[in-house]
């Protein structure tokens, strides 16, 4: 996991200098340009740290 939050980190300036126009197809979200790609990482990385937590309150009861 800190290495992942190392390389959002060093990615997070870059994003904005990455055309907008520029964009790769999501399976399930369409065509996304690098900031949508940047912030949909962060929302997913995000999403597994609540399901950690979770689990690891069951595993505490």
């Amino acid at each position: 996991m800190e290495q992942l939050i190392l390389r959002l980190s060093k990615w997070e300036s870059e994003v904005d200098n990455i055309n907008p126009n520029c964009k790769v197809e999501h399976g399930g979200f369409g065509w996304l340009n690098a900031r949508e790609w940047y912030d949909l990482v962060g929302m997913h990385f995000r999403h597994h740290l609540r399901q950690k937590d979770e689990l690891e309150q069951r595993l505490v009861k």
